[in-house]
């Protein structure tokens, strides 16, 4: 018997907003969706993500709401009440819309992160109708695309670590249509993306040795010159500040460490800088410490000399700042 070929598909990009954190006890108060685009087999083709859209405001279910949840779309949950789409109605105006697209295609849904965007819309779906054209399964997670071809942790793919070449320029404005349109351009971004392969220390999975350090400049085998970096097994990139709102006061925190314990180390050194200026919040050294790693803290010159010491025996990552 011949094999049979699989559908294309339809990847739809949906962002819900809420007004609670899961679906039931709260509501689901907008819904939108664009067409991302079409895979077929090893092809992908993008779509106008402003061509084929949905989108619809819903009355809620519930009279229970978490204020700070609802405030992130700025919708007035009393005007829903009064004038929101009937659950079941827009259900079904979706599902018919979906199937529309999507002709000839299996319609994937796809979210960033899908996880509770996906939590909601098929629970709406099956609650409301009792059918998904999805099926139960049918949703792609942007977040776990991008950590795959970019070979990085899950918890490392965020927007503000990704080449901005991948991204929308749309601004991210939690009406749920603008945001599904901004993803639906993400989502082709990522599909059509092929990385540049990541430079690999002499040893592949070992941590990169430090071959110079002074004032404002860092050298790491395998990497470009920099000012500041965080290293760990296998490799390493510039450390960004930003990401995580660190300071110089009060210093190191917790999600700047968090990474590291997803590749399995066995010790973290963190450089306080050449005057010791940058802290560390005493938190940051509770999270290393109670995921049994050893934990050292130093001024960057004596920093290094002991990551470069642990990296010939040791799985070690660390944080370095070249300057105060």
């Amino acid at each position: 018997m011949a094999a049979r070929n699989a559908r294309p598909s339809l990847y739809i990009s949906v962002d819900i907003e809420a007004d609670g954190p899961i679906p039931g006890p709260y509501s689901m108060i907008s819904f939108g969706a664009s067409v991302a685009g079409r895979q077929d087999g090893a092809s992908y083709t993008a779509a106008d993500p402003q061509q084929l859209t949905f989108y619809r405001e819903l009355r809620p279910i519930s009279e229970e709401f978490v204020p700070e949840a609802l405030a992130v779309s700025g919708l007035d949950r009393d005007r829903l009440v009064r004038e929101g789409a009937d659950p079941a109605v827009a259900m079904a105006e979706f599902r018919a819309w979906v199937r529309e697209v999507s002709a000839g295609a299996q319609p994937v849904m796809c979210g960033y992160p899908a996880s509770f965007d996906w939590t909601f819309l098929y629970w709406y779906l099956i609650r409301f109708g009792g059918d998904s054209p999805f099926g139960h399964s049918g949703c792609l997670d942007m977040k776990t695309l991008y950590a795959v071809k970019a070979r990085v942790p899950l918890r490392a793919a965020v927007k503000g670590r990704m080449p901005r070449e991948l991204l929308s320029r749309r601004r991210h404005t939690h009406h749920a249509l603008d945001d599904a349109i901004e993803q639906a351009e993400l989502m082709s971004n990522l599909m059509l993306w092929s990385p540049s392969p990541v430079p690999a220390p002499a040893a592949a999975g070992r941590s990169p040795r430090i071959t110079h350090l002074s004032w404002g400049r860092i050298e790491v085998e395998g990497l470009a010159p920099g000012k500041d970096f965080r290293l760990h097994p296998g490799g390493g990139r510039p450390w960004d500040w930003s990401e995580h709102g660190t300071r110089h006061d009060p210093g190191i925190r917790p999600q700047e460490v968090r990474e590291f314990l997803d590749l399995g180390v066995t010790a973290v050194v963190l450089g306080q800088g050449m005057e010791k200026r940058l802290g560390v919040e005493p938190r940051t050294l509770e999270v290393l410490r109670a995921a049994g790693v050893e934990v050292h803290v130093a001024e960057t010159t004596e920093a290094v000399e002991i990551y470069n010491r642990l990296a010939a025996t040791e799985r070690v990552a660390g944080l370095f700042h070249s300057t105060c």
